[in-house]
């Protein structure tokens, strides 16, 4: 008897558990997508520190070279 209630408790938690480890996924997917935009933005500025006082490309150039029309 103890272990048909035991059996139907875990059966009562199993959607709870699930839900919790769909939210979990959703908010690690939120964070890994927080910390590729910190890593993004932590090389921009490296590439700004190591490029400052270089001559950029034109944006015409760029425009020529990757074949855009606007």
């Amino acid at each position: 008897m103890n272990t048909t209630i035991k059996n139907k408790n875990r059966a009562a938690n199993r959607p709870k558990v699930e839900r919790q480890i769909r939210q979990a996924k959703v908010v690690l997917r939120a964070l890994r997508d927080t910390l590729e935009d910190l890593e993004d933005r932590s090389e921009l500025a490296r590439s700004k520190e190591r490029n400052a006082g270089k001559p950029g490309v034109s944006w015409e150039s760029a425009k020529k070279e990757f074949g855009f029309d606007f």
